[in-house]
């Protein structure tokens, strides 16, 4: 199963993203001389143009293959409720949902697993899902 995930932003937005990889972008140059990994030179690049155009829209895609992807109506609707609600823990997920935690959990680490999700660290040792993308496209 090929898995495309997308998200708009503008260059600002993107620039934000390198700074809290990167740091700066000093760093940056320093990965691509230090190592000449064209991945780096194309986080520079970006960087460099996105500097001088902040406002510019861009559409970033991810593609992920998966083989062991089970998508239910059920993961479905975690997903949607995770991006147009904002639970702040997988617990008030759970209640959105009206089932127990024991249930939308493992749900939950699935989807973080192949990637369609993040938990990020929440409150008194809770995870918060979230999804930052605007649209998914699954491909069989």
């Amino acid at each position: 199963m090929i898995i495309t995930l997308s998200k708009k932003q503008k260059g600002h937005e993107i620039i934000k993203e390198f700074k809290d990889k990167y740091r700066t972008i000093e760093n940056l140059e320093k990965l691509y001389k230090d190592t000449g990994n064209n991945l780096f030179l194309v986080d520079l690049e970006n960087w460099n143009l996105f500097k001088d155009n902040p406002d510019e829209p861009v559409e970033s895609m991810e593609i992920k293959i998966v083989d062991k992807l089970i998508l239910t109506d059920f993961e479905i609707k975690i997903l949607d409720l995770i991006k147009n609600e904002n639970p702040k823990s997988i617990r008030e997920l759970a209640r959105f949902l009206n089932k127990d935690i024991k249930i939308v959990h493992p749900k939950i680490k699935n989807l973080e697993e192949n990637g369609l999700l993040e938990l990020k660290d929440g409150v008194k040792n809770s995870k918060i899902p979230v999804m930052n993308y605007d649209r998914i496209e699954i491909a069989i």
